[in-house]
């Protein structure tokens, strides 16, 4: 694939050009197929030459002159990236060379089965190996400390003695950081008398329904019945059921009670069998929630970071009210924040995203689901917010010692007002009876907060600020 791109002069006055025009750039020796390749230009060209890539069937990310750009190759080998820079007389090339490498190859879990109680466990392995990769036993979402290198062979972790579902994770010793995650799952027990753990695949957010989704590959398995959905209370680790769905339906559950706006919640699962025999829970999966705070010269996008798999990258995207969707930037797992600098006089919404490398096939193969993405939050500029429906206003906002709420008659009373803190930790609630409220909030520590009026038909939902 080509790119070009040529710029205008930028400035009124003539931009001196350099002694040796310089088309270098970094690229690294090796990657892995559909992993994200970063290219940075370090030549001397000013920002406005014209620069003409090639990325051979790399497919770029969209990024224009001097990038840096993101290239995906979907296909193995050696490939070349070529630059050609052209500043007024000056022409100047570049090229280098990528070993891009085969993603670990898809094996399945073996062994596995019951053992008597005090016996000497049961084999778990895999179906096959590959020289050069690295093999990490698992037992439900938690390494074991058992890994083993690829003979090119089927591997054998041993004897297994704890009970509970085991799988394992594949990635190259040298070229790449993709993790493959290998399919199928050897359960052992003791006695034999519970069904295999059901593992939730993912929990993302709804963005129909504005409520959490959790979803599922169903267990295969002789008799059984029915899933179970769990929930995390207000108790940390404490977790009660909230949904029985039947094992002939799709694996896949949408959680009405649920408030990503407000806050994350923690989910587990298990699967029960027509003899009434319930599998132990499943490890938890945590919800990814995105909360924006104002900044001086943008947005800040603060969220709670996403548990139940293994990823390297978050992705942050934003919507405006006049442009659609767009992907903005890409951050590492072990980032939990950002700063858009960017401002707009009207509404503005992020959403952040994880791509999981195996999908989730809830309706069976054929129909994925492919990534988690955070609840979408959306940050309009302070002033008087004014709700176009309902009619509820706020105001100042920002306040200092007291905002006044005002409820037209179109709202029947009483309503209940509640103040959730950034974080989704609800601190405040009290009746409205009248239709014009003060709300004193000079004890309140100066920041963003989430003000939610709920009616016997509606709800709404508003940010203030305090200073």
């Amino acid at each position: 694939m080509t790119a070009i791109f040529a710029f205008g002069n930028l400035y009124a006055g003539r931009m001196m050009a350099p002694d040796s025009l310089s088309a270098d750039f970094s690229l690294p020796d090796q990657g892995c197929a559909n992993e994200y390749i970063w290219i940075y230009y370090t030549g001397n060209a000013p920002v406005n030459a014209t620069y003409i890539w090639t990325f051979a069937d790399g497919i770029p990310s969209g990024a224009t002159g001097q990038g840096p750009h993101v290239v995906r190759w979907e296909t193995v080998g050696m490939k070349t990236v070529s630059l050609t820079v052209q500043w007024e007389q000056q022409t100047a090339f570049s090229e280098k060379q990528i070993h891009i490498m085969p993603f670990p190859a898809m094996f399945h879990m073996t062994g596995g089965g019951s053992y008597p109680p005090g016996g000497e466990g049961v084999h778990v392995g895999l179906s096959g190996s590959e020289t050069g990769v690295k093999y990490k036993l698992r037992r439900g979402a938690e390494y074991t400390g058992i890994y083993l290198l690829g003979t090119g062979q089927a591997i054998d972790f041993g004897l297994q003695t704890v009970p509970g579902s085991y799988n394992c994770l594949a990635m190259r010793l040298e070229g790449c950081d993709s993790i493959r995650e290998m399919e199928g799952e050897a359960v052992v027990t003791i006695g034999g008398s519970l069904p295999g753990v059901q593992h939730i695949c993912m929990v993302t957010f709804d963005t129909v329904a504005q409520k959490n989704q959790i979803i599922w590959n169903k267990i295969q398995g002789e008799h059984l019945s029915q899933f179970n959905i769990y929930k995390e209370t207000y108790q940390n680790n404490v977790f009660e059921k909230i949904a029985e769905i039947p094992y002939s339906e799709p694996g896949i559950y949408t959680d009405m009670n649920s408030e990503p706006l407000v806050k994350s919640d923690k989910y587990k699962m298990t699967v029960s069998d027509s003899a009434g025999f319930e599998s132990e829970k499943s490890p938890f999966h945590k919800t990814l929630h995105l909360n924006i705070n104002p900044g001086i010269y943008g947005f800040n996008l603060i969220w709670n970071p996403y548990e139940g798999f293994e990823f390297k990258t978050y992705k942050i995207h934003r919507k405006t009210a006049t442009n659609p969707w767009e992907l903005i930037d890409s951050v590492a797992s072990n980032v939990t924040s950002y700063t858009d600098f960017y401002t707009s006089s009207g509404l503005t919404t992020y959403y952040v995203e994880v791509l999981r490398l195996e999908h989730c096939h809830p309706y069976g193969k054929g129909f994925d689901y492919g990534s988690v993405i955070s609840n979408y939050a959306t940050s309009a500029p302070l002033g008087v917010e004014e709700d176009k429906i309902s009619g509820i206003m706020i105001f100042p906002n920002p306040g200092h010692e007291r905002v006044f709420i005002s409820i037209p008659d179109r709202n029947q009373l009483p309503m209940t007002l509640e103040i959730y803190r950034p974080d989704g930790r609800k601190f405040f609630e009290r009746t409205i009876q009248t239709r014009q409220c003060e709300l004193d909030i000079s004890g309140f520590s100066d920041g963003l907060y989430i003000l939610k009026i709920k009616g016997r038909d509606s709800v709404f939902l508003r940010k203030f600020f305090k200073n």
